[in-house]
């Protein structure tokens, strides 16, 4: 009776030993018998994906607190949904992140400068040592010329319209009476 009690408990474990070297050295040859989770539902896309609009940045994560104010790399991240419909007439909504393009930073970029511009939340650097003297006594921003007041033009930049303007106020003669 102990003779065959040893010899069971030998061929199990020879059996689990052959079964690990096989999983180790040739692991595709037990896919077949597991449900591959990664591979999506199969059916019909009803519509492909498009950009959802919602951003996200990603980097890696550290774990010392003191890091967090240290430059780092980020990725921008951006939404994307598709509808597929299932064999059985269901509709399931498919989201994924994904890294976003070149044009997709351009656009994310020039959307948040326009907020913070109409928003008033740009803040710049004022330095007195870098204003034009002052010309007049009314109005130090402008200045005398012949018959009509102009604005100063020494520190005018032009807007994207080709505009010359002080800040994001146009330049306009003034008839001085």
């Amino acid at each position: 009776m102990v003779d065959v009690l040893i010899t069971s408990v030998l061929m199990l474990i020879m059996l689990s030993a052959s079964a690990f070297l096989i999983y180790r050295f040739f692991p595709d040859a037990l896919q077949a018998f597991w449900r591959r989770a990664h591979v999506p539902n199969q059916g019909v896309v009803k519509r492909d994906w498009v950009p959802t609009g919602r951003i996200d940045f990603a980097t890696s994560l550290t774990t010392k607190p003191a890091d967090n104010d240290q430059p780092t790399e980020f990725k921008l991240l951006v939404e994307e949904r598709r509808i597929v419909e299932s064999i059985a007439g269901n509709e399931n909504l498919e989201i994924q992140w994904r890294l976003a393009t070149l044009r997709e930073a351009k656009v994310v970029t020039t959307h948040y400068h326009k907020y913070l511009s109409d928003n008033s939340l740009i803040k710049t650097v004022f330095d007195k040592s870098m204003l034009p003297p002052v010309t007049t006594q009314g109005n130090p921003s402008e200045v005398e010329v012949g018959s009509h007041k102009r604005m100063d033009t020494s520190c005018v930049t032009e807007v994207p319209d080709g505009t010359p303007a002080v800040g994001s106020i146009p330049l306009r003669s003034v008839r001085h009476e």
